[in-house]
């Protein structure tokens, strides 16, 4: 039984681990871009929302290229997972932001660009992964 939960948790996090690391090269990958195009102006809600999706459709397919296997294989935890893991992300990705910008206030656009790279990524790697 303890085995069963340790893996559960390994499976868990494994996937969580995967989404926050093409988070971030999703974030560093946005700033170069933006550097080598010249880009000054602000985007707009549908473009960071166009290009969240974009990204996280793109690591998804990355990583089931990379690891073709689902670390969760349970139907009804893979489920649970597209519903837990992008708002988890979301959350986690706000609060580190909050902290290098020194606020303490909760920001939903970050948090809600970040839960739907987390979505589309999830959802990716759950289709292609089948």
């Amino acid at each position: 039984m303890l085995e069963a939960l340790f893996e559960l948790l390994f499976e868990f996090f494994g996937e969580f681990a995967l989404q926050l690391i093409f988070e971030v090269f999703g974030g560093a990958f946005k700033a170069g871009w933006y550097k080598v195009t010249g880009r000054d102006k602000p985007t707009t809600v549908m473009q960071e929302t166009g290009w969240a999706i974009f990204t996280g459709c793109v690591a998804g397919a990355v990583t089931v290229w990379l690891f073709p296997l689902l670390a969760i294989r349970l139907p009804w935890l893979q489920i649970l997972n597209l519903l837990v893991a992008p708002v988890a992300a979301g959350l986690l990705v706000e609060r580190v932001r909050a902290l290098r910008e020194s606020r303490r206030a909760f920001s939903l656009p970050v948090f809600a660009y970040a839960a739907l790279f987390g979505l589309a990524f999830a959802l990716t790697r759950w289709l292609l992964g089948h």
